[in-house]
């Protein structure tokens, strides 16, 4: 290469070099501590007793998940959804109460729908939580952190029946409470307003009940666990009285 190529080469060479080295480092957000797909609530069963807030509303979305970071940020990752779209992003607990759900801050899309935004999470709200994250637009929940039951379950929030029984997941935070109403009994698993708790060989049982066979849909009870994915693991079942 002669020299003259070379001279008309070298501001591009150091074009090149100069952005490389403007580029900004990825924010250290800390190790993950919590992540789950996004599901459109559209692909949900209608479930009055769900803890989703309504109205349910039908975005589309080809994919996305939310991760929540150890250095109190919240990430989250959306494709196909709405394009140019303004979401919420909201962090609701596993709880009856009307004000379960806090705004965390806006997930903006660009025009193809995809969206990577981080999230700082409330100062004043540390501590353990069980909750799952919901994205809202239009006052409408779209999106909901979680899974969707594979084809083949019941309609209206039911659970799969019969065996083999499923192994509960491993529990990711401290104890919790939950009290409620039996919607729906599988297999090593029932459904408290629409909540899967699993259970164990070491599930104690107390009250109208002695054992997993005896919880029917209408029961009133009460449950203490750990928050695992997609539900509760549940360590005390205590009946209230039998349906």
């Amino acid at each position: 290469m002669s020299f003259k190529s070379f001279r008309w080469m070298m501001p591009a060479l150091l074009g090149a070099s100069l952005a490389g080295y403007a580029q900004p480092k990825p924010q250290d957000l800390g190790p993950e501590i919590y992540e789950a797909q996004w599901v459109r609530t559209a692909d949900l069963p209608a479930d009055a007793s769900s803890l989703i807030p309504f109205p349910w509303g039908s975005d589309p979305l080809a994919d996305g998940e939310v991760e929540v970071r150890a250095r109190g940020q919240v990430k989250v990752e959306l494709k196909g959804a709405e394009a140019g779209a303004s979401y919420e992003l909201l962090a609701c607990y596993l709880t009856l109460l009307s004000d379960r759900c806090a705004r965390l801050g806006d997930v903006e899309t660009d025009e193809r729908g995809r969206a990577n935004a981080v999230v700082p999470w409330p100062e004043n709200r540390t501590g353990a939580h069980a909750l799952f994250f919901v994205l809202r637009r239009a006052g409408a929940a779209m999106f909901v952190s979680g899974f969707h039951m594979p084809a083949g379950t019941p309609p209206g929030g039911g659970l799969p029946p019969g065996p083999p029984k499923p192994a509960p997941p491993k529990p990711e935070k401290p104890d919790v409470e939950l009290k409620g109403v039996i919607t729906a009994v599988g297999s090593g698993v029932f459904a408290v307003s629409g909540i899967p708790v699993y259970v164990n060989d070491a599930t104690r049982f107390d009250g109208a009940v002695k054992k997993f066979e005896d919880l029917k849909p209408g029961m009133e009870v009460e449950v203490k666990g750990s928050p695992v994915a997609g539900g509760i693991l549940a360590t005390r079942v205590k009946a209230e009285g039998k349906a």
